[in-house]
């Protein structure tokens, strides 16, 4: 009973975590229509482009990809290929899925770990963009972001199969 509780906590925090990723992502979203769509009308009606438009726009999409690949991740939606674990028996397709998530594990970690190399490395440097003073660093924060909180979402996904092995050693579907 308690750890039906602690699951329906942990699922409440989880759908929170993923509302709040998808308003960030709105929020960046809409900033870049607003900022693209005030450029068109500063060129076309004023004869004058915003010269910040255009960099601001592309670091919310760089932006705006990684938090989309978290919760593409979070949905299982990334690409995948699950055909042979349609065809394997139920206890070597819930196996080959551990060693997957393993797999992405190792994957996120070093991912995580260039992209902090990377973006302290730019921040070192002082590396501003050319319209706006806006460090690099800030762009590339998104890299270790990103996947530190898909590595999160990966421990989560392997310890929800490692439970399923379990059911299924046990004589579950």
């Amino acid at each position: 009973m308690a750890d039906k509780i602690g699951d329906s906590i942990f699922h409440t925090i989880h759908k929170g975590f993923e509302k709040i990723l998808n308003f960030i992502i709105g929020f960046m979203l809409a900033g870049m229509v607003i900022a693209v769509f005030g450029n068109v009308i500063f060129r076309y009606f004023l004869n004058a482009a915003l010269a910040w438009s255009e960099e601001v726009s592309r670091f919310m999409f760089i932006w705006l990809a990684f938090m989309g690949s978290v919760i593409a991740y979070i949905r299982n939606e990334h690409l995948g290929l699950d055909i042979l674990l349609k065809v394997l028996p139920p206890l070597v397709a819930r196996i080959l899925v551990i060693i997957a998530d393993v797999l992405v594990m190792v994957a996120l970690v070093i991912m995580t770990h260039g992209g902090i190399v990377m973006t302290a490395d730019s921040f070192a440097s002082g590396w501003v963009a050319a319209a706006v003073p806006i460090l690099y660093g800030y762009v590339y924060m998104a890299v270790p972001i990103a996947a530190g909180l898909m590595l999160i979402e990966s421990i989560i996904k392997l310890v929800s199969d490692i439970r399923k092995l379990i059911t299924t050693v046990r004589g579950g579907a």
